[in-house]
C-alpha cells in the first residue's frame, strides 16, 4: 500500500473539513450512503459586504397611511429574484412574514430586487431559496428587505408597527435553517401529538423517535431562539409555522415534540426558550396581558445587535398606557432612550401600584440592559446521537411475572430506561453567544440628559421600612484599609449587644458584611462602586461625615450610607433591588402622602442564607396594606439613577432561563 497516497487524501479530506462552512455544501449526517439536499452558489459569490439592499433599492412608502412594502419571491429553480414593492394595509395585502435570525452579517449572497444585484445574509439566502416555489410566486414580509435598514427616520416609524405587520400575515413562517429531519422520522405522527402527548413509554417504543433526538437538538439549539425580536414574531402570530429546509411542521406539532423531548430528558433547560414562547402565545390568547415590564423581566437574557432593541422590541406587545410614548428613535443615546423608558414607566397607568412597586429594580435593570456586552463562549452539552446503531433491541415485558432472567417487567424498563439516555447522549462543546461580564455604572453616563426638577416629572416608587440608622461606625475606606479599625468596630458592636439575645447575630452579621465589602471592594477605586456619590443630594449638618459609612440598624441588620445619612434616619428597601433609601422623617407631601426626603442612599446586609446585599424577593411584602411599614417615595431620575448604580442581583446580569417572574 502506497501509504504517502494515504496520508495526501488524509491531509485533502481534512482541508475540505475545514472550510466545510466556506463550501456550503451542507448534508444532514446519519449515515455515509446519504447525499446533500443542494449545493449554494460557487465560494467566489460569498462576500464580506453589508447584508441589506443599497438605499436606492426601495420605493418609497406613503407615511400618510399606515404602509409596507412587500416582497414578491419568483419562480425558478436558479438564482433567487424578486420584486419589491410598497402597499398600505388598507389595501388588504396577502403575505407571509419571515421570523429568522439575521446572522453575522459579514457573509452575503447575490439576490435580484426589482432586476438590479444586491446581497444579502446567508440565512436570509437560504431561507428565501427553500422558501421559493418553482412554479408561483410567495409574497413575503421580511425585515431586512422591506425596512429600510439605512433610513433612521423610516425605522422609526416601521418599527412601532411590526407587531401590527405579523399579526396581519396570513402565516409567520419560523426558519430554522437548511435541517430537513432524518427519513425515518415521521412528521405526521407528531402532529398527531398536538392532541394527544404520547408517554415516555410510547415515545421509547417508536424507532423513528430515537431519531428525531438528535435532530430536534439540533433545531432547538438554533441561535434563533435567543433573538430579542422573535418574542413579538412569535408572540403576534396567528398561524405559526416551523421551516426546516423544504420541509414544516405547525407551530403546535413543534411545541408538542418540544415537550415530548423534555420528558425523555428533564435536564434539557434549552426547551425552556420555547415553552417560554409557547407561554406567552397562549396566555394572550386566554385574555392576559403582559405589560412591557413583564415582557422585559421575562425575556431579558434575549440577544439583539442594536442595543436599542432591547426596548423597541417589546413595544408594541405591551399592555400600557402611558402619556409618554417611547418613540423608536434609533439616533438617542442610550441615556436618552434610559430616560423614555422610566418616563413611560412613570406615567403608565396599567397596574399602577406594581409599576411603583417595581420602579427600582427596572431602573437599574433597564440600564443593564442597554449596555449588557455580548460575546462568544464555548457551552458543553450532553448532545444526543442516534443510538438505534448502538442499543441492544428493546425487549417489552407484557406481565410482570420474572422472566427468565428473573427480571420482572418493572425492573427491564428501569434498566432499559438508564440504559437508553446513557447511549443517547454524549458531551459536545459548541460556540454560543453569551453575556460578558458587566462593568460598574458611573453616574456621569446616565446623567448628561439633563436634571429633572419638574414636579411633573417626580417619579413614585414603593418600599418598605427596614428600619432606622442606629449608630454609625467606620468609613468603608478605613474598614477597609485598617485591621486595627474594623476589629475595634467589632469590639464596639460585642460591648453594644452585650446581654441581649441578639449579641450572636449580630455578631455573625458583621462576619457577612466582611465578606461582601471584602468581595466586591479589593481598592480604593471601587469603593465608589459600592456606595456611589450623589452631587444632585445636598448634605445636612448633622451628616456624621463626608464619606460612606457603615452602620447598625435598629431591627438587626448592618448597612452603608451615602454622605448625608444621619442616626434616626428610615432606611427603606426594595423590591427586586439591593439599593436602600435613607430617607429624613417629617417631610410629607399632602397631595398623595409620598415623601420627599431622600436625603441619602446604601445598601443593608441582614439575616438569611446570602452572602451579598440584601434583595427583597416577595413582591406581596411592599403592597399597599400589607402588614408591614409601607412607604411611598417621591424621586427625579437623576436620584433614582444614582441610587441604583450597580444594584442589579447576579440573577439578571448572567444569562438564564426564561420563565415568567411577573408574581401575580
Amino acid at each position: 500500500m502506497d501509504w504517502t497516497a494515504v496520508l495526501a487524501l488524509i491531509v485533502c479530506f481534512g482541508s475540505v473539513i475545514k472550510y466545510y462552512d466556506e463550501l456550503y455544501f451542507y448534508v444532514w449526517v446519519l449515515g455515509l450512503d446519504e447525499t446533500p439536499a443542494y449545493i449554494l452558489p460557487d465560494i467566489h459569490s460569498i462576500a464580506d459586504t453589508s447584508p441589506f439592499p443599497s438605499p436606492d433599492t426601495y420605493p418609497p412608502l406613503n407615511h400618510s397611511v399606515d404602509s409596507l412594502r412587500i416582497l414578491r419571491l419568483l419562480p425558478g429553480s436558479s438564482g433567487l429574484s424578486c420584486q419589491l414593492e410598497s402597499t398600505s394595509f388598507g389595501e388588504y395585502p396577502r403575505y407571509r412574514a419571515l421570523s429568522y435570525e439575521w446572522g453575522s452579517g459579514h457573509r452575503t449572497l447575490p439576490i435580484l430586487i426589482n432586476g438590479v444585484e444586491t446581497r444579502v445574509g446567508k440565512n436570509l439566502w437560504e431561507a428565501l431559496y427553500h422558501l421559493r416555489d418553482p412554479r408561483e410566486e410567495r409574497v413575503l414580509w421580511v425585515d431586512a428587505i422591506c425596512i429600510n435598514q439605512h433610513d433612521l427616520a423610516e425605522k422609526a416609524i416601521v418599527v412601532p408597527r411590526m407587531n401590527l405587520i405579523y399579526r396581519r400575515a396570513a402565516e409567520v413562517i419560523i426558519w430554522l435553517g437548511p435541517h430537513p429531519p432524518p427519513k425515518t422520522v415521521n412528521l405526521d405522527r407528531i402532529a398527531w401529538w398536538t392532541f394527544a402527548p404520547p408517554s415516555i413509554d410510547k415515545a421509547y417504543h417508536q424507532e423513528w423517535w430515537h431519531e428525531a433526538v438528535p435532530w430536534l437538538f439540533d433545531l432547538m439549539h438554533a441561535n434563533y431562539w435567543t433573538r430579542t425580536w422573535i418574542i413579538q414574531e412569535v408572540g403576534e402570530a396567528v398561524r405559526l409555522t416551523v421551516q426546516f429546509g423544504k420541509q414544516s411542521m405547525p407551530w403546535e406539532a413543534f411545541v408538542a415534540a418540544v415537550a415530548t423531548y423534555r420528558k425523555c430528558f428533564p435536564r434539557a433547560f434549552w426547551t425552556d426558550r420555547v415553552s417560554a414562547l409557547e407561554g406567552l402565545r397562549r396566555s394572550r390568547r386566554e385574555g392576559e396581558i403582559y405589560s412591557f415590564t413583564d415582557l422585559i423581566s421575562i425575556f431579558r437574557n434575549s440577544f439583539c445587535k442594536v442595543p436599542h432593541d432591547k426596548i423597541y422590541a417589546f413595544l408594541g406587545m405591551a399592555a400600557d398606557d402611558s402619556p409618554n410614548f417611547i418613540p423608536a428613535a434609533y439616533n438617542k443615546t442610550l441615556a436618552q432612550v434610559y430616560k423614555d423608558v422610566i418616563r413611560f414607566l412613570g406615567t403608565s397607568t396599567i397596574d399602577r401600584a406594581v409599576k411603583e412597586v417595581e420602579l427600582v429594580h427596572m431602573s437599574a435593570l433597564v440600564r443593564r440592559l442597554l449596555t449588557r456586552r455580548t460575546g462568544k463562549t464555548v457551552a458543553v452539552d450532553e448532545k444526543p446521537t442516534s443510538i438505534l446503531r448502538q442499543a441492544e433491541p428493546y425487549t417489552y415485558y407484557d406481565n410482570s411475572a420474572p422472566d427468565k432472567d428473573g427480571k420482572t417487567q418493572l425492573q427491564a424498563r428501569t434498566a432499559y430506561h438508564k440504559q437508553w439516555y446513557e447511549w443517547a447522549h454524549m458531551r459536545h462543546e459548541q460556540t454560543i453567544m453569551a453575556w460578558l461580564p458587566t462593568a460598574p455604572e458611573h453616574l456621569d453616563f446616565w446623567t448628561d440628559i439633563g436634571q429633572v426638577t419638574s414636579q411633573t416629572d417626580l417619579l413614585t416608587a414603593q418600599g418598605i421600612i427596614a428600619g432606622e440608622i442606629e449608630s454609625f461606625g467606620p468609613t468603608v475606606e478605613s474598614f477597609l484599609t485598617s485591621s486595627d479599625v474594623s476589629k475595634a468596630w467589632q469590639m464596639t458592636i460585642i460591648q453594644q449587644f452585650a446581654g441581649k439575645p441578639s449579641q450572636k447575630i449580630m455578631i455573625a452579621l458583621y462576619e457577612r458584611l466582611h465578606v461582601v465589602i471584602g468581595q466586591q471592594a479589593t481598592s480604593a477605586a471601587s469603593i465608589d462602586w459600592i456606595i456611589p456619590l450623589r452631587p444632585n443630594i445636598e448634605s445636612t449638618t448633622n451628616s456624621t461625615t463626608d464619606l460612606p459609612r457603615l452602620f447598625t440598624g435598629s431591627s438587626g441588620f448592618f448597612g452603608i450610607a451615602s454622605p448625608g445619612a444621619s442616626v434616626g434616619d428610615q432606611v427603606v428597601q426594595f423590591w427586586g433591588s439591593s439599593a436602600a433609601a435613607i430617607v429624613r422623617k417629617g417631610k410629607r407631601r399632602s397631595a398623595d402622602g409620598a415623601e420627599d426626603s431622600v436625603v441619602a442612599h446604601g445598601s443593608i446586609v441582614k439575616r438569611g442564607y446570602s452572602h451579598d446585599w440584601d434583595v427583597p424577593k416577595d413582591k406581596d411584602k411592599f403592597a399597599i396594606g400589607h402588614e408591614g411599614s409601607t412607604i411611598r417615595l417621591h424621586l427625579d431620575l437623576n436620584t433614582l439613577t444614582a441610587m441604583t448604580l450597580n444594584s442589579v442581583g447576579h440573577e439578571d446580569q448572567n444569562v438564564g432561563d426564561n420563565t415568567d417572574t411577573r408574581g401575580r
